[in-house]
């Protein structure tokens, strides 16, 4: 019973393309023998180039650790692509204010040697991206809606962790990310697609599932 809910539990993962769930440490009373699952999240920010300027990067994923080799979760990530009402933020990529990049889908992270004190890792992520802005229809302060498209997004990159704790560990990485969006806002089409460099602090606890 225990290796089929470890099944479902990573089902559930690998359809969360657009969010993703905070678990609890709520123990659950089941028929069969204990067992206990190994969560994690991860929280950072970093910066991409897109054509030419760099925007900065705001990350967060959470997910399960399917072993010390190998974990599985859902991400979202965001990058503004131009300034917003009250906030200068000093990035003109679009032509159009309150411009924002939102990719959400699945993750896998590839640990190596995760024992040692500095180590490396892979991540592989695969979902989508909606490009757009954010509307004042009524003329108000405040923004009180949001255009955009969704097209696919992928990236792939690699770096190194640093083990903090047993439960907590830095992690730097950078690779490159494809975006199969058409021309929008100004920018051409797959524009934002390019490098991109990451800083996240990723913790781990267990979950357990107790028999009665």
């Amino acid at each position: 019973m225990c290796k089929k809910i470890k099944i479902v539990l990573l089902a559930l993962v690998m359809l969360s393309t657009s969010s993703f769930v905070f678990a609890s440490q709520t123990v659950l009373d089941v028929a069969d023998p204990s067992c206990s699952f190994v969560n994690y999240l991860n929280v950072g920010g970093g910066e991409a180039l897109i054509e030419d300027d760099m925007s900065f990067l705001i990350d967060m994923s959470y997910g399960f650790q399917i072993s010390p080799r190998f974990s599985i979760g859902a991400f979202i990530a965001v990058n503004p692509l131009s300034n917003f009402e009250h906030a200068n933020l000093g990035i003109s990529i679009a032509d159009t204010e309150a411009a924002f990049a939102l990719m959400s889908g699945m993750e896998l992270l590839f640990t190596f040697s995760s024992d040692s004190l500095i180590h490396p890792f892979m991540r592989l992520a695969i979902g989508g991206i909606s490009v757009g802005y954010l509307e004042d229809a009524d003329d108000k302060e405040g923004y009180d809606g949001a255009t955009a498209d969704r097209s696919t997004f992928a990236s792939i990159s690699a770096g190194l962790e640093l083990n903090i704790t047993k439960r907590t560990r830095l992690a730097l990485r950078g690779g490159w990310r494809f975006a199969a969006h058409e021309e929008t806002m100004g920018i051409e089409k797959y524009g934002l697609g390019g490098p991109e460099v990451s800083l996240t602090l990723r913790t781990f606890w267990k979950m357990d599932i107790n028999k009665n």
